[in-house]
């Protein structure tokens, strides 16, 4: 089995456009993902040991300070093995029938895979305790972006009669989360496994940096698939100025 490809990077950063160009070049991301590409068991996953050390996707420095210390770090990295040992085909999204039989046993055979779950830009280290030749595709939005798309997200939840998610009401503190995932996804530049992606520069040229991302993950990619996963790039939203 090839080692994966972590698409990392914070909520609301492009990571799930990202994805999806990826798997139209040849990326296998799981069978049965959510509307965003994810693996809900894998989210759950990553959920549950925050919750362990008091943290969570929108608060996670207990966590990153634990996860800065051999013992945090190692105990992490148990974790994530155990439950790989345990549950494999589940945590990553394949459905335990035909199709998902299907798609692990592409895997055996050395089909490119990866996925996609903003907290694995937590989560890295350790995962990369995990799998030592994983490639990272940090996909890095501007902050500001992000963290409005944020809260506007929270917004129409709280309106759509969700419960509040502590602070992400707050523009000043969506950003200043944007930021702590930018920092822990930058932890990883030294690796030659690193590739930072700059979404405003994808959506400017999808072709050209999608081609250039094809070959840093190693996928075969054909005229035909190149350009239906540009065309699933959409252009970035230019905003109102003021006269």
């Amino acid at each position: 089995m090839k080692p994966p490809v972590l698409i990392i990077g914070a909520h609301r950063s492009g990571t799930s456009a990202t994805a999806r160009a990826l798997e139209l070049l040849g990326l296998q991301i799981g069978g049965r993902l959510d509307s965003h590409g994810e693996s809900k068991a894998l989210q759950q996953l990553h959920e549950e040991y925050l919750r362990r050390v008091g943290a969570s996707w929108y608060n996670p420095k207990p966590f990153l300070e634990r996860a800065q210390t051999h013992d945090g770090l190692l105990d992490c990295t148990e974790y994530l093995r155990s439950n790989l040992n345990a549950h494999f085909g589940r945590t990553f999204g394949y459905r335990n029938n035909l199709k998902g039989w299907w798609l692990r046993s592409r895997l055996k055979f050395g089909a490119p895979w990866g996925w996609k779950e903003p907290r694995t830009t937590l989560f890295a280290p350790a995962w990369l305790k995990v799998f030592p030749d994983a490639k990272i595709v940090h996909v890095v939005r501007d902050a500001l972006a992000s963290a409005e798309s944020i809260r506007e997200r929270e917004l129409k939840f709280q309106a759509a009669g969700n419960p509040p998610t502590p602070n992400l009401g707050d523009l000043t503190y969506c950003r200043e989360l944007v930021e702590v995932y930018l920092r822990a996804g930058e932890q990883l530049a030294n690796s030659a496994n690193y590739r930072r992606l700059q979404f405003e520069e994808l959506q400017a040229n999808p072709p050209a940096m999608l081609e250039q991302l094809a070959n840093f993950c190693q996928l075969r990619v054909t005229t035909g698939k190149l350009a239906a996963a540009a065309a699933s790039i959409r252009p970035a939203r230019t905003r109102p100025t003021l006269s």
